[in-house]
Formats: C-alpha cells, sequence, structure tokens
C-alpha cells in the first residue's frame, strides 16, 4: 500500500474512529482502524465489535493494499501536523510497519494484518428510508438524557425507536427512560419506514448518529432485527441494537393530571441551578410549592443551610407542595425550546408530565421525590 492525501481529508476521514475504537480490549485489533487503499479512494474503518463506523476519502494511491494501525496513535499524529501539508503512507518491512511522511516529519507505526478485522457493515434484509440530519438529530437529542446508566438494566441503556399509529397518523417514535424520568419524541413516519422493526439503540451509538447528523443533510437509515446502519455522504455507520424487550413506557405516563403549572423556563432553571447550591448533595432535591400565580423553590441540607426563591407562575389551583431531584428539572428544561415549560400534576406522589408549550411532538415524565 502506498498512498498520499492531504491532511485536512485523512483528518476529516478519521474523525469518528477515535471514539469508536475499544480503549481497553483485550483483543488488540479491535483498538486499530483498518485502512483499505484503491482506486484512488482511502477507506478509514474502526469497530469495537457492536459498533462500526466507515469513511471514504480521495487519495493518490500509487499502490493498493489493506492494513489495520492504531487509530488513537495515528488520529493524534494527523491531529498535530499543520494544516495544508500531503501525508504520504506506505507499508513497509513487508507490511509490518506504517511509514507515515508529513513534509520534514516522520513516523514508523506498527501494524497488524486487516485478516482478522471484524466486517460488520452488512445489514441484511432491512427496513431503508430517509430522514434529514434535523429529524434525526431533534429525534435522539430529545430523549437521550434520560435513558439509563445503569448496566445490570440493559434495556434502559438506549434509546427505542419505533413506528407507531395514534390518532388515525403513522408517528416514527424515540423513547428513553431510566425509571426516574422519562421522554419520547414523535415525527410523522418517513416513507419507507411503516414496517420498521421496533429496535433499543445503544448509548454509543446514538452518540455517533448525532455527530454524523451535525455534518450532514440527509441520512440514509437502514433498520434489521439486529442491526442499524445510517449513510451519509462519505461515512457510514452500523451498529447492533440491545437485543432486548423494551418495557410498556405508556403506562407510565400520566393520562389524567388535571392540575397545570406554567413558568417561564428560563426563570425557573435559574432559579433551580441557585436553590439546589443549598440541597442535599445525595438527592439534589428542590421542593416546589405552587400557589397562585407564583411557584416557591426551596431546599436544603443537612448542615441545616437552606434557600428559597419565588417565580412568577400561571397557577390556579390548590395549593400543591411537590419535590423534584434538581439535575432531572435542568436536563428537561434544555430540551425544552419555547419560553415556558408546563407541568401537569396530579398530586404529590404521582408521575408529573412536562410538556413544551412550542412543541407537541415531545412529552417528558418527571417522578417526584419525597423532600
Amino acid at each position: 500500500m502506498k498512498l498520499s492525501i492531504s491532511r485536512e481529508t485523512l483528518f476529516k476521514a478519521l474523525r469518528h474512529m477515535s471514539a469508536v475504537v475499544e480503549k481497553r480490549s483485550s483483543i488488540a485489533i479491535l483498538g486499530n482502524v483498518r485502512l483499505h487503499a484503491e482506486n484512488n479512494r482511502l477507506e478509514t474503518t474502526a469497530t469495537d465489535n457492536d459498533l462500526s463506523v466507515q469513511g471514504v476519502a480521495e487519495a493518490f494511491v500509487d499502490q493498493s493494499g489493506t492494513t489495520t494501525v492504531g487509530a488513537l496513535k495515528l488520529f493524534e499524529i494527523i491531529s498535530k501536523i499543520p494544516e495544508g501539508v500531503m501525508v504520504s503512507l506506505e507499508l513497509t518491512d513487508g507490511g509490518s510497519r506504517l511509514a507515515l511522511t508529513a513534509g520534514k516529519a516522520k513516523f514508523s507505526l506498527a501494524t497488524l494484518g486487516a485478516e482478522a478485522f471484524p466486517d460488520m457493515t452488512k445489514v441484511e434484509q432491512g427496513t431503508s428510508f430517509k430522514l434529514t440530519a434535523v429529524e434525526l438529530k431533534k429525534a435522539l437529542d430529545r430523549v437521550q438524557f434520560a435513558a439509563s446508566t445503569d448496566e445490570t438494566r440493559a434495556y434502559l441503556n438506549g434509546v427505542y425507536m419505533h413506528v407507531l399509529e395514534e390518532d388515525g397518523q403513522k408517528l416514527l417514535r424515540t423513547v428513553a427512560t431510566d425509571g426516574h424520568r422519562l421522554a419520547k419524541s414523535d415525527m410523522p413516519c418517513p416513507a419507507g419506514a411503516e414496517d420498521m422493526p421496533a429496535v433499543i439503540l445503544p448509548r454509543k451509538c446514538v452518540a455517533e448518529l448525532k455527530k454524523i447528523a451535525d455534518e450532514a443533510k440527509e441520512i440514509s437509515i437502514t433498520v434489521s432485527e439486529k442491526k442499524i446502519q445510517a449513510e451519509a455522504a462519505d461515512i457510514t455507520l452500523t451498529s447492533k441494537v440491545i437485543d432486548a424487550t423494551y418495557p410498556d413506557y405508556d403506562r407510565v405516563i400520566p393520562k389524567g393530571n388535571p392540575t397545570q403549572l406554567t413558568v417561564a423556563r428560563r426563570s425557573l432553571l435559574q432559579a433551580v441551578e441557585r436553590v439546589s447550591i443549598l440541597s442535599h448533595e445525595k438527592t439534589r432535591s428542590v421542593r416546589f410549592n405552587a400557589i397562585e400565580n407564583a411557584l416557591a423553590l426551596s431546599a436544603n441540607n443537612p448542615d441545616q443551610e437552606n434557600a428559597n426563591e419565588e417565580v412568577k407562575a400561571d397557577y390556579a389551583g390548590t395549593p400543591m407542595e411537590i419535590g423534584f431531584n434538581a439535575r432531572y428539572l435542568s436536563d428537561i428544561g434544555t430540551q425544552i425550546s419555547g419560553d415556558d415549560i408546563q407541568f401537569f400534576l396530579k398530586d404529590a406522589s404521582s408521575p408529573v408530565l412536562v410538556k413544551d408549550p412550542a412543541d407537541n411532538s415531545t412529552t417528558f415524565v418527571v417522578m417526584p421525590m419525597r423532600v
């Protein structure tokens, strides 16, 4: 293998690789990036055996070939090479070394043969459709924060994506929950997605999908029962999905919360941030006391310190006191795009429905805390 490629082009081709490769794997080749040069194209691939990202870049290929090399070392070298420099890559010493030349800088990197490199790129018998980058990013952004990080409940460690019919309309829905809060986001079902199997996307897959959406305008999606594949102009992501059954999330979404509390989003989040400074370090609990046209916030801790603040609110119900985890409120608040945030309440111990008046496609649920 022998080729030359601009530093910017190679950097772009490698941009997703460092986040994908296994950093502490007992399988050495999973820490490498696969380089395949042919027909004036350089194909870069990284995988952790569950997720694979493949990039394609234009290059001047003098001799075709394939090898693997340490992904993190290669990316770090390229990131520190000045812009505008041409980079030469050549296999030497019978293929056991990759010589990298950039200007007057020269590097020799150890390689591993590509024969044992896993191939995850095929998704068979999948359902294919297209989403704009804006649609995909919103569908994931709005819910990702609520996914569980508890590895003992793997079925909650991702974003559930499925198609359903509601009020006579087919929808593509994303959902995430950790048992304490829930987020769901809907969009009209894209053409071709009607028969898509329901899947749970791992957190790492979601993070990489969002990166692709940041750089593309449209993404082609293919979903099978075991994998999801996303293709943009110069990059392809393939990921296994979580092999589990997602719980019946709909039963925890309140249907009869009659009392409505509306607060200016920015004022509420700023007040929560201030008051929670003196909340209990473990629970981060903040007490809401909803009264006519106002919301009083308070917090205290074992050191007998306390904080109180009041914000204007649209509330006409019976005075109600209810506690929340301050971080959960902040996480939800950052996903609301409108000026206001609406809480639909039943009592101090029942799940609370949270909505964005400016976005009917997104719904949040948060469990109250005993304070």
